[in-house]
């Protein structure tokens, strides 16, 4: 658990002071007698974005570990206010991570049909029979192709691209408006 029943320092010297003399010297201690100042802010802020005891100090650590990293780079006026950015911009980003969905962790170009959302489409593209083959060859070229492996070779986005030296959007695309075309097609 942190520390922060500690009496507090104190405060013989300024924070900007002991943030110039970190800058200059590159001496952690400077810091981080500075930063035990506010331990007990950043924790607050922690545990209102966090909602969790455990992961707020978590992130009372990391934080610490990125302000060392960015107080020698950054030219800090108020040093309270801009570690309060710090700190809140850091538990967003947390939380963030902690609320994506498993889906969101794909990159659009490795998906397969199976990954696909179908969800902008009410139409099943059905198995291969003979008002399908001629609605296929009434497609053009590029997005007959792309959808033909997309759907009934299981090729990824990526794969598609890669073997008709297209774009990952383009290939996207062909398979959306071909998809589109054949629903039209068939429901015509």
């Amino acid at each position: 658990m942190l520390k922060f029943l500690r009496p507090s320092l104190p405060v013989e010297h300024p924070d900007e002071h002991l943030l110039a003399e970190y800058v200059r010297s590159g001496e952690a201690r400077y810091l981080g007698m500075l930063y035990e100042r506010y331990m007990p802010m950043v924790y607050g802020i922690c545990l209102k974005i966090l909602k969790d005891a455990g992961k707020s100090e978590d992130a009372v650590m990391a934080i610490y570990e990125e302000l060392v990293r960015k107080a020698r780079e950054h030219q800090v006026e108020s040093f309270r206010g801009w570690l309060y950015v710090l700190a809140r911009n850091h538990c967003l980003m947390e939380w963030r991570k902690n609320q994506r969905r498993p889906t969101d962790l794909h990159a659009p170009e490795d998906m397969s049909r199976y990954d696909a959302v179908e969800a902008a489409f009410d139409f099943e593209l059905p198995q291969k029979s003979p008002p399908l083959e001629k609605c296929l060859g009434e497609l053009p070229a590029h997005q007959r192709r792309s959808v033909e492996m997309f759907y009934y070779e299981d090729k990824s986005y990526k794969e598609i691209a890669e073997l008709i030296a297209e774009d990952v959007g383009k290939v996207r695309s062909y398979i959306q408006n071909g998809r589109r075309n054949l629903k039209i097609c068939l429901e015509g």
